[in-house]
C-alpha cells in the first residue's frame, strides 16, 4: 500500500522526533494531522497530549520513542530510525485513504 497523489505521506524529520521528545504536553505523541474535515487537505505531522488524539492516527509516543531512541539520542542515531517510521507513516496514509 502507498499513499496516494491525492493524500501525500507527510515526511518525517529529526526535527519531528526533537519536538516529540521536548514536548511538555502530558503524554506526548507524534501523529498524523489531516485536517479539518480530513478530506481534501495534505496531512501533516504534529505533536499533541494523547488524550485530545485519535488514537489510530499516533505514529509514535515518547515513552517508545525513549525505548527504541534512548534518553538523549543523537542526530544520528534518529536519523537511523527514520525510514522504519516513515515506512508506518505511509502505511497508515494508504489505509486510511481507502
Amino acid at each position: 500500500m502507498e499513499p496516494t497523489v491525492d493524500r501525500p505521506a507527510p515526511q518525517v524529520t529529526v526535527t519531528d522526533i526533537r519536538t516529540l521528545l521536548d514536548s511538555s504536553a502530558e503524554l506526548p505523541v507524534l501523529y498524523i494531522n489531516y485536517g479539518p474535515g480530513n478530506e481534501g487537505t495534505e496531512a501533516e505531522l504534529d505533536v499533541w497530549a494523547a488524550g485530545l488524539v485519535y488514537q489510530a492516527d499516533i505514529v509514535l509516543t515518547r515513552v517508545t520513542a525513549l525505548e527504541l531512541l534512548g534518553e538523549e539520542p543523537t542526530n544520528e542515531t534518529i536519523t537511523a530510525f527514520l525510514p522504519k517510521l516513515q515506512q508506518s507513516v505511509d502505511q497508515m496514509i494508504s489505509v486510511r485513504g481507502m
